[in-house]
């Protein structure tokens, strides 16, 4: 079951630089043009680089769906200051978007 638009806005509402992009019911989300995670069930998963490990240390590393990458599941995305510091962080890790 996908996740309503509603809802993966509401996840990232008030966020600078993000947006969302629906990819087969659920949705990318990019941070500065890079992939940072995904949103499915309603649920914020981001990649699991050291600077996302860092600040989340609690949150548990699991798969959005069979089949995919395990990933860090964001537990509290009423943060949005935590949220932004960091997609921030993660931004330098992450791979270049690649040329269409």
């Amino acid at each position: 079951m996908g996740t309503p638009k509603s809802i993966a806005l509401a996840v990232v509402e008030g966020l600078p630089e993000v947006r969302i992009r629906s990819m087969m019911g659920e949705w990318l989300v990019y941070y500065r043009e890079k992939m940072v995670g995904v949103i499915e069930d309603g649920q914020l998963y981001v990649t699991p680089v050291p600077s996302a490990r860092r600040l989340l240390p609690d949150a548990p590393l699991a798969s959005p769906h069979a089949g995919a990458k395990a990933r860090l599941a964001v537990q509290n995305t009423e943060d949005k200051a935590h949220l932004t510091q960091l997609f921030e962080a993660m931004w330098e890790e992450l791979p270049a978007p690649k040329k269409k």
